[in-house]
């Protein structure tokens, strides 16, 4: 599978395929492209969105990234909590400016955020990496409450994300398309990071909707900063993908505790989230 990805013009059929679940007209059309998808991945659950049939939706990009009701998700009382829902894949330390892809494959912190003076800040905190599968509910929340200091979207490639390309493609993170957001909190700086994936159409940011979806680069509040809340929306995936929390040694310390360090292990957004002091 990788080798006949590697022969693929992966970013252009990601954007076709985008642009193809973005279609309303004909109806007939959505609802096909809807129902299909329902049928092809039926762990979706319906019950616990906004709308809560398929009728309800406009396009296939409308179904995946639905909303959830507010009393869905329970928030945990804890500093962190999971920004997504998921699966985990690896957790623990950032040492030496590097973090695990997958067991034995090291990545660089400031080549993943291409900002090194951040990275450097960083240093000797954590990370944990979250898989959503198609099944998943697709959009991200703030993990901690804070004042967002600046976003950045990278352009790049988009290799496919689930185990097999992880396992098998070196720096596939800091390869793939992405958004950071960086965010100052009382007990220390929490970076989260979308990363983007084959077939994904675009990520979008919720405090700045150009961001991700029609320019690239820096992006730095008016003023400085922006205050967001715990459980926030921060973003969208429209198709795909992955989440990397990083956080700094404060923040790790604050959080003291196990950080569900076994990969495989499923996790909803707003659960309780802590690294290893």
């Amino acid at each position: 599978m990788i080798i006949l990805l590697k022969l693929l013009p992966r970013v252009f059929l990601s954007r076709l395929f985008g642009r193809i679940s973005r279609v309303r007209r004909p109806r007939l059309f959505a609802r096909a492209s809807i129902r299909l998808f329902h049928v092809g991945f039926p762990r979706i659950d319906l019950a616990e969105a906004k709308r809560t049939r398929r009728a309800d939706y406009e396009s296939l990009q409308d179904f995946f990234t639905r909303e959830i009701r507010v009393d869905s998700r329970a928030v945990a009382d804890s500093i962190l909590v999971s920004p997504c829902d998921g699966v985990f894949g690896q957790s623990g330390g950032i040492r030496q400016g590097t973090v695990l892809q997958a067991k034995g494959i090291p990545y660089s912190v400031a080549d993943f955020l291409q900002d090194r003076e951040l990275a450097a800040s960083l240093e000797g905190g954590a990370f944990c990496t979250i898989y959503l599968a198609p099944w998943n509910y697709h959009r991200v929340h703030h993990a901690i409450g804070g004042d967002i200091l600046q976003a950045r979207h990278m352009p790049g490639d988009l290799w496919p994300v689930n185990k097999g390309a992880v396992e098998g493609v070196p720096g596939v993170f800091a390869k793939n398309e992405r958004l950071s957001v960086s965010v100052r909190t009382p007990h220390g700086t929490a970076v989260a990071v979308m990363v983007g994936a084959y077939n994904v159409g675009s990520i979008r940011l919720a405090a700045n909707r150009d961001i991700g979806h029609g320019s690239t680069g820096t992006w730095t509040p008016e003023g400085g900063s922006v205050a967001v809340a715990k459980a926030d929306q921060l973003g969208v995936f429209e198709l795909g993908s992955t989440v990397v929390l990083l956080v700094d040694k404060n923040l790790r310390a604050a959080c003291g505790g196990d950080a569900f360090p076994e990969p495989g292990r499923a996790v909803r957004m707003g659960e309780a989230l802590s690294f290893k002091a």
